[in-house]
This record gives structure tokens, C-alpha cells and sequence, in this order.
């Protein structure tokens, strides 16, 4: 839909466009409250500096400020900014001079500028994040006003019913338009909408114009209009969901790709060169330079990249809302079982805990291997090659020490961070599903319940029928099944009122089905039974049209999605810890093939006698490699390829995630917790299979 100077809402011609007023209007509003995040807190403190930006920086910096709901100013981002920056050169300097290595100094005192960036960026990047959040969201409101429109048919209404029950950036707006309307600011909630809607529309502006047909309700005189009205609005919201989801589908389709082989891919089968380069060019590049590059600098860029896909993601799916599920845990925690009660646990010291325990072999091994090498010169210009060549040949072998000690390393980082995600996500993503079921599975049985209703049968008697329904159709493991089930005990058996058996205190059901969007949906039950039995079947109907309809836009949603999650699930389930776990191996496979072949040719040396050749072969090695004493021993750089696959897999994870969920983080974490797991089975399992087969082969190779 083309954009417009000015959307139409009732009397009021709202403008489309910001206006430098309205951008002070509401960086106004968040300077009321105090700092409370580390980056307020560093802003403020930035802003000590008093660095003015440019007048074409600062505008783009309020319009960023002023969508992120951060409590910055312009002056203080770009005073936090020079602040980090000052900061890292330091750390740079200090690094550089206790390193002594002039390629690895420079890209670390280039770091200076990434973090300048990132903290300058910052209020842009929780700007689309919230973008995101908000195109979720809209979609949420638009059906709790037409849920409530419905029922009542008062607009104001319909936008405190809104704004009280959703949770996320628009839901924020709607409270603070209609508290101003409380307040007289605004004399109607007309006004009191308008003054927001210009933000509404950088955010999402299919939920603007939504708004906009949805207040035609108030002037449409007969019941099939309003109903006309109100599915239109709906409808218009998710058809354009639905509509810039494909575009972004196809749009991202081609990055993903460009990702995947160039970011991902090809540098994995890099790592197939990490031996060869460490052989024939030790003295042209310095594999700790490989390294450094492939541990930080490239998941970095890749990050950078992943982020950039999913800002521009449009909203698509209404999130789970599991917040007042009174089993969930603190934030970091998780719930263990003593004496009948539940016990919150931190993560943070389990997960290290288990990261040291693991990673012993490695350590002794790696600190063992250091202490060698530094005796004998390996990090300074008096060198004992003879002894250095011996260390780093035996390092070469395929021995169950060096082995154990590579992989000691990759499980170690593999399984903390599998623990971190898993042990945050595995008791809230049971909740988040449960939530998520029981709400695509509800307009159901709220249709056949709406059907009984409409005959003129009570209550508890329709929701008798709505069961036995179920059991004719062989559904009685349905979630919506067994609320049925509990809420004809209550009304029969107990002798609750359905208000009572849905909402007491102590007993209600809802307290044990804590979804948001259900316990609304049954309040506005509760009220139009007080009418009519027919009155509320009516409503039971068209509420569960209305979730119908969601239901399958966003089943076309997934489907449009298949195709990029069946592919980026195949890269981070097999295809990288595949590659990654043959190459682990092959590296080592490698140098024990030339250490053999070198041994092989001292001994043709020794038995044909020196005579007999055209100078000494005593130096193979050294002729082969350069000099073999500077290369990079082949524990570290398997132990690279396997933190390297750990953070790809992290990496792919979250991509995953937020294409199919957006900045749900109950889902991230368990989806990086679940692809970590599954990659590190496989990566193990490779690498062990590989180095027996390598080691087997090596062993049967005569020269």
C-alpha cells in the first residue's frame, strides 16, 4: 500500500510523516525516569562530555532515541560512545604491548572503532527490535478490540480492554494515550490515539490503518455492518502480514545463501587448509593470526549480518504470553524439587562449574604443551629446534592423549553453553507450548461449545455435549479436552458459578491455564452470560471464527517459511558438525602422514648412506615446511575447529529462531539448546570415527 501525507482517523487527519516537534515530544516522555539499564547509565554518564553531535546526526539519532524507549539523549549515545572507545584503545594499547605481535596489535586496536559503532548504533538496533515486537503485537490488539467491539460497542473500551491484556511496545502507548484521556490532556480518545499514531506508522503501519477501520464501527447503524467492519479490519492486518512476510521471504532467501556459502560454509572448508598453511607458509603467515580470526573477528561479521536479516523481519506471529504462569521462573533460574517445594537455582555456577571439570584434560595438556615450548624457545629467537621439532611431531600423532585434549576443550564450550541456553529455556518453553497449544486448539472447542449454546442449552449442559463431542472423535488428549473436563467438575460436582469455576482466587481453572488470550476471551464469556444462553453461543462462535482466521494465516506463514527453516535446521544439525568433525581429524591426519613420511625418508637416508645422495635428507622437514618448529601444534587448531563449530551452531541457531519467532527468547534458547546438543553428538562422533579410520589408514600406508 502506497503511504499517504495523512491516514484518516474519524474527524482527525493524521500525519504520516515525523515532525521535529514530535520527535521532542516524546524523547520528553522517557527523560521523566531514571536510567535503569547499563546503557542509560553509561549515557548518562557521557553525557558529562557535553559532545554536541551535528544537527543531520542528531536528528537521526532522536528518531532512533525516540523508537527505542531508551532514556538517552543524542549527547549522551555519542558521549558513550567516545567513552567505550577511549576505553578499548587503552585495553588495546596495554594488550599490545604485552603481546608484541604487530598484526595481532593492529586488529586489536582496531577494536576501538567496532565498539564505537556498537554503542552509537545501539538505540537504532533496540529501535527495529521493537519494531518487531510491535508488528507481533499489533496483531493481539486488533483481535482483543474486535473481540471486546463485539460485545460492547464502545471504541474507548475496546482500547483499555487492548491495552490492558497485550504486554509489549504498543500496549505501552495505548496505556499512556488513555491515562492522558483520564486526565483531560485529551478531550477524546480520538485525540488521545492521534497523538501517537505518527510513531504507530514507522512501527507498523497496516496496525494504524487497522485502527482506522475499526473505528467505523461507531458510525455503522446494523449489526452486519459492524461484523463486516470488524472482520475487514482483521483481515486487512493479516493480509498484510501475511503479504510482507512473503516479500520478506523472498527478499532474505538469496542473503541466507550468500551467508551460508560465504560466511559459514566456505570458511569451514577453510579450515581443511589450517594444516597446509601451518606446513608451507609458517614463515608467510602466522596461524595464531587464523586463529584470533576465525574465533572472534568472523562470528562477529557473521552476528553483524544474522542482525541485519532480522531487523527487517516483519511482525507475523502473536507470542505466547507466559508471564503470569505461576510456575515460571526467575530470570537465570530454574526450578529443582525438595520436600514438596520448589527451590530457584542459578545457572551461572553450574554451567562454569561443569565448563572447568570438563575442560581438564585439555588444560593440563595445553598448559603442559606451553611450558615445553617456552623451555625450549619456541616463543622467543633463541630456539632449541631439535627439541621444539620433537614436541610438535608428537603432537602430530594420533594418540587417545591428544585426542582426549582437543576434544576436552570442544565439549567443555559445547556443553556450557548447551547448559546455559537449556537450563533457561527447558521448564519455560514446557510452559510456552503448553500456552501455544492449548490457544491454536481452543477455537474448537469454543466453536462446538458456541454451537450448543445457540440452541438454548446452559452452561454446564453445553459443555457436557462439547465432551462428549470430543470422545466421539477420539480428541480426549486434547488440551481443550481436559479444560472442558475441569470445568464441568467445577460447575457440576463443586457447584461453582462459571464465573467462579474460571476465576476464584483459590480454585478458579484459569489459575492452571495462565494464557493470557484465553482468560480474556472467557471473561468476555462470563459477561454475556449474564444475558442469554443464544447470546453467548453467538459470541463463543465468532470469537473462535476470529481465532480461526489467525490460525490460518499463520499456517500460511510457516509454509512460506518451510523452505529457509528445513535448510538452516539441516546446516546446524548435520552438515556443519559434519564438515567440521571430518575436518578436525583430517588436520591431524595430515601432519602424522608427512611426520611418517619423513621418518620414512631418514631411514632411506641412513640405508643407502650419504654417498650415495645429493645432499643430507636430515632436514626433511625443514625442506618440506619451512620450519616446522614454528608451526602451529595440531592439538590448538583442532581445538579451534571445535569452538569454531560451537559458535556457527549458536550463530545458526538464532538466526532460525528469530526468521521463525522473531525476538522470542524462550524459543531462541531453546532452539540453540536443542541444535547444540544434536551438533556436538554428531561432531564427537565424526571426529572419533574419523581418526580411527585416518588412524587405521595411516598405520596400513607404507613408504
Amino acid at each position: 500500500m502506497p503511504k499517504e501525507d495523512k491516514i484518516k482517523f474519524g474527524s482527525l487527519s493524521v500525519p504520516v510523516k515525523l515532525s521535529h516537534d514530535y520527535l521532542n515530544f516524546l524523547l520528553e516522555e522517557r527523560l521523566r525516569r531514571e536510567p535503569k539499564n547499563w546503557y542509560e547509565k553509561l549515557c548518562k554518564l557521557g553525557e558529562r562530555l557535553s559532545i554536541k553531535p551535528p544537527k543531520s546526526l542528531e536528528l537521526s539519532l532522536k528518531k532512533d532515541i525516540a523508537f527505542s524507549t531508551l532514556n538517552v539523549t543524542p549527547e549522551g549515545v555519542l558521549g558513550a560512545s567516545v567513552l567505550g572507545m577511549i576505553a578499548t584503545f587503552l585495553f588495546g594499547v596495554i594488550f599490545s604491548l604485552i603481546v608484541n605481535d604487530p598484526m595481532l596489535s593492529t586488529i586489536v586496536l582496531l577494536l576501538p572503532l567496532g565498539v564505537f559503532y556498537y554503542l552509537y548504533s545501539y538505540p537504532s538496533f533496540v529501535a527495529e527490535v521493537l519494531r518487531v515486537q510491535a508488528g507481533d503485537e499489533a496483531i493481539k490488539i486488533i483481535l482483543y478490540m474486535v473481540i471486546y467491539l463485539k460485545l460492547n460497542p464502545s471504541f474507548e473500551g475496546a482500547v483499555n480492554f487492548a491495552a490492558a491484556h497485550a504486554k509489549g511496545p504498543l500496549s505501552e502507548d495505548l496505556k499512556k494515550a488513555m491515562w492522558d484521556l483520564q486526565m483531560g490532556k485529551y478531550k477524546t480518545v480520538e485525540e488521545a490515539l492521534a497523538a501517537y499514531m505518527p510513531k504507530w506508522v514507522n512501527w507498523n503501519e497496516d496496525f494504524v490503518r487497522a485502527i482506522t477501520l475499526l473505528y467505523g464501527v461507531l458510525i455503522e447503524p446494523k449489526e452486519e455492518g459492524r461484523e463486516r467492519i470488524m472482520m475487514k479490519s482483521l483481515n486487512f492486518l493479516l493480509d498484510e502480514t501475511h503479504k510482507k512476510l512473503k516479500e520478506y521471504v523472498e527478499e532474505i532467501s538469496p542473503k541466507i545463501t550468500i551467508l551460508h556459502v560465504m560466511g559459514l560454509l566456505l570458511p569451514v572448508m577453510g579450515l581443511i587448509m589450517f594444516p597446509m598453511i601451518s606446513i608451507f607458509m609458517s614463515g608467510e603467515v602466522n596461524t595464531w593470526h587464523l586463529i584470533f580470526g576465525y574465533l572472534i573477528v568472523l562470528p562477529l561479521i557473521n552476528l553483524f549480518f544474522i542482525t541485519r536479516i532480522l531487523m527487517k523481519r516483519p511482525g507475523a506471529f502473536m507470542v505466547p504470553d507466559i508471564s503470569k504462569h505461576p510456575e515460571l521462573p526467575p530470570k537465570n533460574m530454574f526450578y529443582i524439587k525438595l520436600k514438596r517445594r520448589k527451590v530457584p537455582v542459578p545457572i551461572l555456577p553450574i554451567v562454569i562449574s561443569v565448563a572447568i571439570i570438563v575442560s581438564i584434560p585439555g588444560l593440563l595438556h595445553f598448559v603442559d604443551l606451553y611450558s615445553r615450548l617456552a623451555k625450549y624457545g619456541y616463543f622467543s629467537l633463541e630456539r632449541n629446534t631439535a627439541m621444539i621439532r620433537s614436541i610438535l611431531e608428537e603432537e602430530t600423532k594420533l594418540t587417545v592423549d591428544n585426542v582426549g585434549s582437543t576434544l576436552s576443550i570442544t565439549l567443555a564450550v559445547g556443553l556450557a553453553a548447551f547448559l546455559f541456553f537449556y537450563l533457561r529455556s527447558f521448564q519455560r518453553i514446557k510452559i510456552r507450548n503448553e500456552i501455544k497449544n492449548i490457544e491454536s486448539e481452543f477455537r474448537i472447542g469454543l466453536f462446538s461449545l458456541g454451537n450448543f449454546l445457540s440452541e438454548g442449552y446452559p452452561i454446564e449442559v453445553a459443555v457436557e455435549k462439547s465432551l462428549d463431542e470430543y470422545e466421539r472423535l477420539g480428541m480426549q488428549k486434547r488440551p481443550t479436552y481436559w479444560f472442558f473436563k475441569k470445568l464441568l467438575y467445577k460447575l457440576r460436582s463443586l457447584g461453582m458459578t462459571f464465573e467462579r469455576a474460571l476465576f476464584d482466587p483459590k480454585e478458579g481453572l484459569l489459575k492452571f491455564y495462565p494464557s493470557v488470550l484465553i482468560e480474556e476471551i472467557m471473561r468476555i464469556l462470563v459477561s454475556a452470560s449474564y444475558r442469554s444462553s443464544q447470546l453467548l453461543g453467538k459470541i463463543a462462535k465468532t470469537i473462535a471464527t476470529y481465532l480461526e482466521t489467525l490460525n490460518n494465516i499463520e499456517a500460511k506463514i510457516r509454509e512460506l517459511l518451510e523452505e529457509v527453516r528445513s535448510s538452516l535446521k539441516t546446516q546446524a544439525g548435520f552438515v556443519i558438525p559434519l564438515v567440521t568433525g571430518i575436518t578436525a581429524s583430517l588436520t591431524m591426519f595430515l601432519l602424522d602422514m608427512l611426520r611418517r613420511l619423513s621418518k620414512m625418508l631418514e631411514q632411506l637416508e641412513k640405508a643407502l648412506g650419504m654417498g650415495m645422495i645429493s645432499g643430507s635428507m636430515s632436514n626433511i622437514m625443514d625442506t618440506m615446511m619451512g620450519d616446522f618448529t614454528r608451526v602451529v601444534p595440531m592439538t590448538v587448531l583442532q581445538a579451534t575447529i571445535g569452538i569454531y563449530t560451537v559458535e556457527i551452531i549458536i550463530l545458526l541457531s538464532y538466526l532460525l529462531n528469530g526468521i521463525e519467532n522473531g525476538f522470542d527468547e524462550v524459543s531462541r534458547d531453546w532452539i540453540i539448546s536443542q541444535n547444540l546438543k544434536t551438533a556436538l553428538m554428531l561432531y564427537v562422533s565424526v571426529a572419533i570415527m574419523a581418526l580411527i579410520v585416518f588412524g587405521q589408514v595411516a598405520e596400513m600406508i607404507s613408504f
